[in-house]
């Protein structure tokens, strides 16, 4: 399932594509999507952005006040963008034939006044939703990469949990965005060990946590994300932040860090977690 890294990456490469165009109309071609999403025709893109795991498009209708489709990409979500500048096949990747838009796999397209975005779907677990509030749709958990997310709130968070470190990570009503990939690569750059439970780290090792979380969220957007089997940015493009992964992936490899240890897996809450048990105490 994309995590922070790659919907932060798709909002913004749709955001600097679209913004300013106008939604003609909407079709909606999966049963399981509701047609209210029909009620933001008409609008015009204020902005394309991120809110915890959701690509939001806010729709302005002049005075009226803003309206939000919101997508959910799940496990195999895409948004394709096509326009006058090039098309994409409905595996995400450009194509010199034209674009087919006659897979299964499309869910919904909405028709731009400057081209058409395309929401494919092959497992059907993503959503597409209208709504009128931003209240309706707000991540539960704090977003990591917010200006107003502190040590300090990290700290107290923390304290106050009652789970292993690394269930802490993934919780969604807690800090937003992080999965199983991400969490296992802070935890490496922070030295602590999934294995800790929250109630047992020091301050300096929070501080550590904090610092981890937001420069390994923040490295893998300069990436575009991590591919490893669904996930393409809105060029079709897998990500590459694969390649950069310490642990993740690299069970009885050589660390990177101290040179001597393997890296280890263990299944925790029935994922698998990866970690060096030299470099992670």
């Amino acid at each position: 399932m994309p995590e922070l890294p790659e919907v932060e990456t798709v909002a913004r490469q749709l955001d600097r594509r679209m913004r300013g165009a106008r939604l003609r109309d909407i079709t909606v071609l999966d049963r399981k999507l509701s047609t209210d999403v029909l009620e933001a025709t008409g609008g015009r893109i204020v902005r394309i952005y991120r809110s915890g795991k959701q690509v939001v498009f806010e729709l302005g209708f002049g005075r009226a006040a803003p309206r939000f489709l919101v997508v959910h990409l799940r496990m195999t979500g895409r948004l394709v963008w096509t326009d006058q500048k090039g098309s994409y096949d409905s595996e995400g990747m450009m194509t010199n034939d034209g674009f087919d838009a006659s897979t299964k796999s499309l869910r919904a397209k909405l028709r731009f006044d400057r081209g058409e975005l395309f929401f494919f779907d092959t497992r059907r677990f993503g959503t597409l939703t209208h709504h009128s509030n931003v209240s309706d749709f707000a991540p539960r958990g704090v977003e990591p990469l917010s200006a107003d997310f502190t040590t300090e709130q990290l700290h107290a968070m923390l304290r106050r949990a009652k789970q292993g470190v690394k269930a802490f990570f993934m919780r969604q009503d807690r800090i937003v965005g992080v999965g199983n990939i991400y969490a296992s690569e802070i935890l490496f750059r922070a030295g602590v060990s999934p294995k800790r439970s929250c109630h047992t780290l020091k301050r300096a090792e929070i501080e550590k946590l904090y610092a981890a979380l937001r420069k390994v969220l923040s490295d893998a957007i300069a990436h575009s994300g991590t591919t490893f089997s669904d996930y393409r940015d809105s060029h079709g493009k897998s990500g590459s932040y694969q390649f950069r992964l310490a642990v993740y992936d690299r069970q009885d490899e050589t660390c990177r860090k101290c040179r001597q240890a393997k890296i280890r897996r263990i299944v925790q809450q029935q994922r698998s977690t990866y970690f060096c048990p030299t470099c992670q105490r």
